[in-house]
């Protein structure tokens, strides 16, 4: 777990008798802060009252102006009251959940302060989330990598099942077609034979009819026939008779 925010107060000799520190550590934050400003009022480069106004105005939930103050104590050559801004920096962007600005302000603090224990600690707590954070976030990622993987796995075999099906059916479609094709090329082959068998049938009922009358024709002729023979035959017979009855 990361330290909570603790502001380290380095006022200097100047201020023995501090009252906004005083005011700061009982709680009273507009006490200490107004007693800041006015302190500021008269030396505005004073680095110890600008870290007890960026202190007091952290808590008073003031973040812009607690970073201003703060980041005017940054380059102070007093190292030590440098670091402790620098840390307090830190621990307001980790606060705003701002990891890896957190992590460089510690960092600073401690290579300004190397005796700067807090620092230390926090930095290497930090450093250990970051680290299980961008650890998670890879692990994230390759399970999310997999994910998809395997949903365009799960999307081409469905594709392939479907293609599959598809075939089927479409094979089904052609054995079907194929089927009514020759279903139907059977009807027509028996409705083509019925219509022969009919056509047949109705030539051989025309035969028979004129072989019918081919029949009576040809018994009408040879009726004519034998009657004319019968006539010659008479007529013959009538001439023999004159001739006799003239030779006599």
């Amino acid at each position: 777990m990361i330290r909570i925010l603790s502001f380290i107060f380095f006022l200097g000799s100047v201020f023995g008798q501090d009252k906004g520190k005083k005011a700061y550590e009982d709680g009273n934050y507009d006490e200490a802060r107004a007693y800041y400003e006015h302190i500021l009022k008269n030396r505005n480069k004073d680095g110890a009252a600008q870290f007890g106004l960026g202190a007091t105005a952290y808590q008073q939930k003031d973040m812009e102006t607690a970073a201003r103050s703060l980041n005017n104590v940054m380059n102070s050559k007093d190292k030590s009251l440098a670091s402790k801004a620098m840390y307090n920096l830190g621990n307001m962007f980790r606060d705003q959940q701002k990891m890896e600005e957190s992590l460089a302000f510690y960092r600073k603090a401690i290579e300004l302060d190397p005796t700067d224990e807090d620092a230390k600690v926090n930095y290497e707590l930090l450093k250990q989330v970051l680290q299980q954070q961008q650890q998670q976030e890879k692990d994230s990622d390759k399970d999310q990598n997999q994910d998809k993987k395997d949903q365009q796995n799960q999307d081409q075999n469905e594709q392939d099942q479907n293609s599959e099906n598809q075939d089927e059916q479409n094979q089904n479609k052609d054995q079907e077609k194929k089927e009514q094709d020759q279903q139907q090329s059977q009807s027509d082959l028996e409705k083509e034979n019925k219509e022969q068998e009919q056509s047949q049938a109705k030539r051989d009922e025309s035969q028979e009819q004129r072989s019918d009358k081919q029949m009576q024709a040809e018994a009408i002729l040879n009726a004519l026939k034998d009657k004319e023979k019968i006539n010659q035959k008479r007529q013959i017979a009538k001439a023999k008779s004159r001739k006799l009855e003239k030779d006599w």
